[in-house]
């Protein structure tokens, strides 16, 4: 929560007149459900020493540019706002030299909401009248206006997360004088443009590795705008500057963006630094620019219960969002995640809960015009004796059917249950504490390891006690283990992804204070939908 301070000269009435002002919270972020009431406060202060500020206070809508900035506009020109569920205190304010106004705003959710909602509180100075006769910057006028944002999330299975890939873009000094300016002649600024195709805000970490025209990895690169945050049905571009330029000849862009969904969005775009332009056409300015058509593969999960030998079939849905035909590939492929919690997608290999092997696609290839939709079938052969939790990764390449150009992928993660379903069981394999350094603090780690046969979702909390001893009393010696007091507890909520069974998962969380010198036990408590929560304790020192 950040605080806005406003050094503002009224342009009408009081000419010259200084107004210092300060806004706090800029943004609320509330996770609500549907017909919850919350509220929330506004302090707005007068930090002049003299001058009076008048107010409106109203809420509006807000919206997202593509340079990832928010954008306050009109009421009705969103339709994910929640402007009109707010109700404010009051909808005028008069501060005085040094005086405050706390503003209350109270949310009322309508019963069938669900998914991202927004929209801005502000504070619009109202200037003076003018004396008659001043005609002084008569046909200017100001509105000066603060603002609040209030994000809500409203908590509901049918919330949706989806980010696509629309674009990637080469833009070089030379074709930018700010860039040139900013970072030389040889600077490259290289972006990607991501759409939120979802219900909810996504915050978005992107990442582009640079490879050469042979595949090898060359550098990795992060891409931003901002917080990385993007509402539904925004697109914002996320960007990268190589000040020192890339030198001539080929590469790949191999995108990834992580967004809290099941899946990375990922795409991979050729491109060509030098006087042969490859992969990308140019706009009017120069500015090279690959489109790549947004397309995706509903459900992105299916979840199946069968016995074995049986045969069992569904179905996923293709759609090409995008005004360019494109052609798919399909292949199963073993569902993996790393310790950190990541869809694997390179180097994979069969394992014992895979059925990626069983599993077959009609078709497994096809096109698909511009605008249009799919049907793949899933046809799942469960061969007799198996049991336990079995799961595959659906993996949908596509790329245009008018030449060489980008790739992209879309995906459905298969979870099958063979046979009767097994309890999850789990287990802590490890709990840590290391040092992070002075911007990090302190770093507590456990280890969850899945020791059953079916996957488990793990919701985590940390707990830090500090031991503290009885007062020593002259001639009593005490030589109990005395009692434990909280010092800190972090509750993770539940991880995004599985861990399958044979895997471990990293679960961690920071702790920037420092510790006074004494003894601690750190706890962790992990629910993963057993009767009784993977536990484990430990006991260290600070000297």
């Amino acid at each position: 929560m950040g605080i806005l301070v406003i050094l503002l000269f009224i342009v009408c009435g009081i000419a010259g007149a200084q107004v210092t002002l300060s806004l706090t919270p800029l943004r609320v972020e509330l996770s609500v459900s549907p017909g919850s009431t919350r509220t929330f406060t506004i302090l707005l202060i007068n930090e002049s020493k003299s001058s009076t500020a008048r107010f409106k206070v109203k809420t509006m809508d807000l919206t997202q540019k593509p340079n990832g900035d928010y954008q306050v506009v009109e009421l009705g020109e969103s339709k994910h706002s929640c402007a009109s569920w707010i109700k404010l205190s009051t909808d005028n304010a008069v501060l005085g030299p040094g005086e405050a106004l706390s503003l209350i705003g109270t949310v009322a959710v309508p019963r069938t909401a669900y998914g991202g909602k927004y929209a801005a509180v502000v504070m619009e100075l109202v200037p003076d009248e003018r004396a008659p006769g001043d005609t002084a910057l008569a046909s200017a006028r100001f509105v000066h206006r603060m603002a609040t944002v209030v994000e809500l999330s409203v908590q509901s299975p049918r919330v949706k997360r989806l980010i696509n890939i629309e674009g990637f873009t080469l833009e070089s000094a030379s074709q930018n004088d700010r860039l040139a300016s900013a970072y030389g002649n040889d600077a490259l600024m290289l972006s990607a443009q991501v759409k939120n195709e979802g219900n909810i805000h996504a915050l978005v970490q992107g990442t582009l590795t640079l490879r050469d025209s042979t595949g090898r990895r060359l550098r990795q690169i992060p891409l931003g705008a901002g917080r990385g945050l993007v509402l539904p049905d925004a697109s914002v571009r996320l960007s990268s500057i190589l000040p020192a330029g890339l030198k001539p000849g080929d590469y790949i862009a191999d995108l990834a963006f992580k967004y809290g969904g099941t899946r990375p969005a990922v795409a991979k775009v050729p491109f060509t630094v030098g006087p042969t332009e490859a992969g990308a056409t140019a706009d009017a300015e120069g500015i090279r620019q690959t489109v790549i058509a947004p397309f995706t593969a509903e459900p992105s999960e299916v979840a199946l219960s069968y016995p074995a030998g049986a045969v069992v079939a569904r179905s996923v849905v293709l759609e090409n969002k995008s005004d360019q035909a494109i052609r798919v590939e399909g292949k199963p492929l073993p569902l993996e995640y790393d310790v950190e919690g990541e869809l694997v997608q390179e180097g994979l290999s069969e394992t014992e809960s895979s059925c990626a092997q069983w599993i077959e696609l009609r078709p497994a290839s096809l096109q698909l015009a511009p605008r249009s939709r799919q049907v793949v079938r899933i046809v799942i052969s469960i061969p007799k004796g198996e049991a336990g939790g079995k799961y595959a990764d659906l993996v949908f390449a596509a790329t245009p059917v008018d030449g060489a150009g980008w790739t992209g992928e879309a995906g459905t993660t298969v979870f099958l249950t063979v046979g009767k379903e097994s309890p999850p069981q789990a287990e802590i394999a490890g709990l840590d504490l290391r040092d992070g350094g002075p911007s990090v603090g302190h770093v507590f780690e456990a280890t969850l390891r899945n020791t059953g046969t079916t996957h488990l979702k793990p919701s985590t909390v940390f707990t830090l006690f500090k031991r503290v001893m009885p007062e020593s009393v002259p001639g009593l010696e005490y030589i109990g283990p005395g009692s434990l007091v909280e010092v800190y507890s972090a509750d993770l909520g539940e991880s995004e992804n599985v861990v399958l069974p044979g895997g471990e998962r990293i679960l961690r969380t920071t702790y920037a204070q420092p510790l006074e010198v004494g003894e601690y036990v750190l706890e962790v408590a992990v629910r993963y939908g057993a009767k009784t929560p993977a536990y484990a304790t430990l006991n260290f020192a600070v000297k």
